[in-house]
């Protein structure tokens, strides 16, 4: 599958990292061809869990020149028939706009059949929202959107439900919703990112008992249930 799959929000701590982190997990449980890279310098939690279990690639988004080619390999995987899963840090739309802007990227993808899908975490915060609706502007019909709806962080969701606009331009260009769960057992979440541990690697550890383990088991059959219902994973 040639696509790219950025995991985006652009405000820090809406759970861009875990929600790829869960993709990734999801591709390692369906056993899905893929490369993924972690562009978080500040907090490579994504590197650090799955590094050596999926070969996750530390890389650079940097509007400096000596960074200008630092995150061609991301395109040049997809273009050779890998799908691509990338986390990506908070307010990386200036760096990731030039990357795409300067090398005609949406235009080279056209040429090499990759595909580009935009997943925007969101907390449902009014910043969020209109950060999604600017990523809109930005990038256009050149991507697919997923929206991900992250209920581990609130099941508040005014600012997008009253944004009648918005919802008709989703709506239009076929934004995909994801109703991303939250994962219960807010001690055992943090023990999985302090120890960089996989889910799978969770499952496993003595670090967690009967209850926490079976929260890994129920969120991640949940979040895999929205994946699937979204369709956007689908190896065909």
């Amino acid at each position: 599958m040639r696509q790219i799959h950025l995991f985006n929000g652009e405000k820090g701590g809406v759970g861009k990292s875990w929600v790829c982190k869960t993709a990734i997990a999801f591709h390692l449980r369906q056993n899905l061809a893929f490369a993924a890279y972690d562009a978080d310098r500040t907090n490579a939690n994504v590197l650090r869990a799955y590094g050596d279990v999926a070969g996750v690639k530390p890389v650079i988004f940097s509007e400096a020149d000596e960074f200008d080619t630092a995150a061609n390999a991301i395109f040049n995987t997809a273009a050779d028939g890998t799908r691509v899963l990338v986390n990506l840090p908070a307010q990386v739309m200036p760096a990731l706009s030039a990357w795409i802007d300067v090398n005609d990227l949406f235009e080279m993808a056209e040429d090499a059949q990759v595909e580009w899908v935009n997943w925007f975490v969101s907390d449902g915060e009014a910043d969020s929202i209109d950060l999604f609706a600017q990523v809109l502007d930005q990038f256009g019909d050149n991507m697919r959107h997923v929206f991900v709806a992250n209920y581990g962080r609130t099941k508040k969701w005014d600012m997008l439900t009253s944004d009648k606009s918005l919802l008709a331009r989703m709506k239009q260009m076929s934004v995909k919703v994801i109703r991303f769960p939250k994962f219960i057992g807010a001690d055992d979440r943090t023990r999985i990112d302090q120890l960089a541990l996989t889910f799978d690697a969770a499952l496993e550890s003595d670090a967690f008992g009967r209850f926490g383990r079976q929260h890994v088991k129920s969120f991640l059959k949940l979040a895999f249930a929205e994946f699937d219902q979204a369709g956007v994973f689908d190896d065909d």
